[in-house]
């Protein structure tokens, strides 16, 4: 007994009929439908056509009752009064409905989405060793083609593998570059990140390049924020790199990196004075493996903003430039405060 007045079916109906006798005995008016509105808001989780059935009944007893009723002393603001009543559960029908069918869709696109990921996550090992491993050895076997045969057959022929080793190479960078894409949003776990020690972290990781391209930096008070240490390393890294890298030539790169307090975000900004970016590819260049230039005048794989961008997306912000062609460029992200 106790297993059946536990299911939402059974309590609506026990509630309706309890309704219906008190009804009965003392019309209610108006106050009925609220009441009946109350039994089948306990059926936001069953079937529609339960719904359905419920709400026909509810419309059926609260039309009963002025008939039954009737008398001398009926007026016509009883029926007004059963009408808005029967008004107001079939608007709870449909947004009962309505709630079903977004929460069928709901179910659908999680669904999906969790089949997306585990296709992702067998992409990622895929890419890690099946695809990694034919690679290295093409490019084991070009070197020692290139050893053993270099100058022996023709020029054509050394060109030839020379093409083939540098084309598995830039397919084995593609391939990590991927791998760390996927990889970014792994470690969920928020923290209180300090911004002067991560950007002091990615100056002295990189003082290689900062030395060979005598790099000025200049770094204002940065805040702390709450995020995810790591992926903000990488964002760090990526646009102070290409800070450095976009210059032309016999060019000091000079980057200047900061942020404001606006409202409830902190605005970041990294200015450079580089070569700068058209105005028609600022959304462009945070698209995967968009290249505005060739591997030959900048080295680089074409994702390091496309990371910058799903960082910024995992910190519930945005990231944006301004820039001009040959007058440097400054990104812009914001992060919760």
């Amino acid at each position: 007994m106790r297993y059946y007045f536990e299911r939402p079916i059974y309590q609506c109906a026990l509630l309706m009929l309890i309704v219906f006798i008190i009804d009965l005995i003392i019309p209610l008016g108006v106050a009925v439908g609220v009441l009946y509105v109350c039994c089948i808001a306990l059926l936001i989780r069953e079937k529609v056509k339960v719904t359905l059935m419920f709400s026909i009944v509810a419309t059926l007893l609260t039309v009963a009752i002025p008939v039954i009723t009737f008398d001398e002393n009926t007026t016509w603001m009883a029926f007004v009064n059963r009408g808005i009543s029967v008004l107001a559960v079939w608007m709870i029908y449909f947004i009962v409905v309505k709630h079903r069918i977004l929460d069928h869709k709901m179910r659908v696109y999680t669904t999906k989405l969790e089949i997306k990921n585990k296709e992702l996550e067998q992409f990622n090992y895929v890419a890690s060793h099946d695809l990694q491993e034919p690679l290295n050895t093409i490019r084991s076997f070009s070197m020692l083609l290139n050893q053993q045969y270099g100058g022996v057959i023709d020029k054509k022929a050394d060109k030839y593998l020379l093409f083939i080793n540098r084309a598995s190479v830039r397919m084995s960078e593609l391939v990590k570059a991927l791998l760390d894409y996927g990889r970014i949003g792994h470690n969920m776990n928020l923290e209180k990140v300090d911004c002067n020690v991560l950007v002091n972290e990615v100056k002295t990781d990189i003082d290689s390049l900062i030395s060979k391209s005598n790099a000025q930096l200049y770094v204002n008070k940065l805040p702390k924020v709450k995020g995810y240490e790591t992926e903000l390393r990488l964002l760090f890294q990526n646009l102070i790199s290409n800070a450095i890298k976009f210059q032309n030539k016999d060019t000091t790169p000079i980057i200047k990196i900061g942020a404001s307090l606006e409202t409830d975000q902190w605005i970041f900004f990294v200015k450079d004075n580089g070569i700068g970016i058209d105005q028609v590819h600022r959304e462009r260049i945070f698209a995967i493996f968009q290249r505005l230039h060739s591997t030959c005048e900048y080295e680089g794989t074409g994702i390091g903003l496309a990371h910058c961008r799903k960082i910024v997306d995992l910190h519930g912000g945005r990231i944006w430039l301004d820039s001009q062609v040959d007058k440097g460029s400054t990104f812009y992200f914001n992060i919760p405060a």
